[in-house]
């Protein structure tokens, strides 16, 4: 009898920890392992009950919460700027793929890659949440007696309480100094304060298009949880369970038949 309790409190406590991850909802799939792990860390924090599974051996990510923590949790992930956005490479702009370019897309692709290089390196900075960075070369004649200075407009959206006037000199110099002909002084910086308020509203707006679907879920997984809670009391108790309000007399019945059936299979195993 001692094996067959351990047995089913064993079978019991699976139970109900597969009905609590069903009671989970992805929040991001097919991320990297790096987004991932950086999102993940920064929910783990906050004391969200968040998880990562790969349903592909490890190529792609999806990040798992509570159902009714999805609010908070993109909020959390949105005030820090995660995931992060992916951007191109020169290296991309310029694969060999065996097709001509005329100049003028080369360079095309030669100034959004800069651009996209520029605003990758930005958005690696503590505390800046989006980096953008805007690079116009004008396409000066030779002949002119006038030359058109090239230009560049940077957009930094920070955490709130970040002292960004000691980020406008690195932001400028490390802008001029990567595209050719730039001048510092060409080089405009705009930064503007995350708002933790539109945060929560973005968020919110994506589970308002379930609304129902998710009272739904989470009224089906707190009666899973608590029917899995009742089922191991009655079945350690089951006289008390017996004499109860309704569910519990149920219950009792169900444990009883489980508990014949078990102890004739234990019983036909011992007489083999």
């Amino acid at each position: 009898m001692r094996c067959l309790r351990r047995l089913s409190a064993l079978v019991l406590a699976m139970l109900l920890s597969l009905l609590l991850a069903a009671c989970n909802a992805e929040l991001f799939t097919a991320m990297t392992e790096p987004d991932c792990n950086e999102a993940l860390a920064v929910l783990l924090a906050a004391g969200i009950a968040a998880e990562k599974a790969s349903p592909d051996n490890g190529k792609t990510w999806n990040l798992r919460v509570p159902e009714d923590a999805i609010v908070h949790s993109l909020e959390l992930l949105r005030e820090r700027g995660l995931p992060r956005n992916h951007f191109s490479s020169l290296g991309d702009l310029f694969k060999k793929d065996g097709l001509i370019s005329t100049p003028v897309e080369e360079r095309v692709r030669f100034v959004y890659g800069v651009s996209q290089e520029l605003s990758e390196t930005l958005s690696r900075m503590d505390g800046v949440i989006v980096a953008r960075v805007h690079i116009v070369l004008p396409n000066n004649d030779p002949l002119a007696t006038e030359i058109k200075p090239s230009s560049a407009s940077v957009f930094v959206k920070y955490r709130p309480g970040m002292a960004v006037s000691a980020l406008v000199s690195p932001v400028k110099n490390l802008v001029a100094h990567s595209v050719e002909g730039l001048s510092y002084e060409q080089v405009s910086v705009t930064f503007v304060p995350g708002d933790a308020a539109s945060a929560s509203a973005a968020a919110a707006t994506v589970v308002q298009e379930f609304p129902v679907l998710g009272v739904v879920m989470a009224a089906i997984g707190g009666l899973a949880a608590c029917l899995a809670m009742l089922a191991g009391w009655t079945w350690v108790r089951p006289e008390q369970a017996a004499r109860g309000i309704w569910p519990l007399p149920v219950l009792a019945r169900w444990m009883d038949r489980l508990r014949e059936r078990l102890g004739s299979s234990a019983a036909t195993g011992a007489d083999a």
